[in-house]
């Protein structure tokens, strides 16, 4: 239990999550920006249009924002998905790649995951900046008592013994902290997995395993077994 615990520090899934969620807040707030600036400037310039060019950028934009977001999704955080989908490679025409591209589910589950980037980047930067704040506090209360810093109100200054306990639960506090985040983590991979590998998405193919042997043909009994088991 306790190699586990402090153990975490050593696992790499931990700090790749963590670039994760520390790349997640800009990324969702670029996305959410873009698409919803894009998206109606293209439709309400339709009419004239220039809307037509607007929207097939944003759309190509769309497919590598997802594209990117898979490739985060499966390496950062261990996520089981497939690389972004290309319906329109197996249409024929323009429009037939365009009905092909549009007409896939993982097309709008992929802009359903980029519009709640915000919110999960969102989440992710709290969370981070909240537990790191934490354990920065309790690790420099020593720091505070020596040098006399007051630290309530600008009058109270800590005694020193009472600066090393915090920070003694400063250390336990950020292996905590860093299992809260992985835990976090598995939640956005699994939100990952829900909607890159839902309806329209294409699974990973799964190589299939040897198949077992052939059992060979029983081989048949000699003639005259038969009469000498009788007799």
């Amino acid at each position: 239990m306790l190699t586990r615990f402090f153990g975490v520090v050593t696992w790499p899934r931990t700090w790749l999550g963590i670039v994760f969620h520390l790349l997640a807040f800009p990324l969702g707030l670029f996305y959410f920006v873009f698409l919803v600036v894009g998206l109606a400037l293209g439709v309400g310039l339709v009419v004239v249009w220039v809307g037509i060019p607007v929207l097939l950028v944003v759309t190509g934009a769309w497919w590598l924002f997802t594209a990117l977001e898979r490739l985060q999704a499966h390496h950062l955080l261990g996520a089981d998905v497939p690389p972004a989908p290309r319906p329109w490679e197996a249409a024929d025409g323009v429009w037939g790649k365009l009905k092909a591209h549009f007409g896939a589910g993982s097309t709008w589950l992929g802009l359903a995951y980029l519009i709640a980037k915000l919110a999960f980047g969102t989440a992710s930067f709290a969370l981070v900046m909240a537990l790191g704040g934490v354990v920065v506090a309790l690790l420099a209360m020593p720091a505070l008592a020596i040098l006399d810093v007051p630290v309530v109100n600008g009058t109270w200054v800590p005694p020193l013994w009472l600066g090393l306990l915090c920070a003694a639960f400063g250390v336990l506090a950020f292996f905590g902290s860093l299992h809260v985040l992985n835990a976090w983590s598995w939640v956005c991979a699994r939100w990952a997995e829900l909607l890159f590998c839902g309806p329209g998405n294409p699974g990973r193919q799964v190589s299939p395993g040897p198949s077992p042997p052939p059992v060979p043909p029983a081989s048949p009994a000699p003639p005259g077994s038969r009469g000498e088991t009788a007799g």
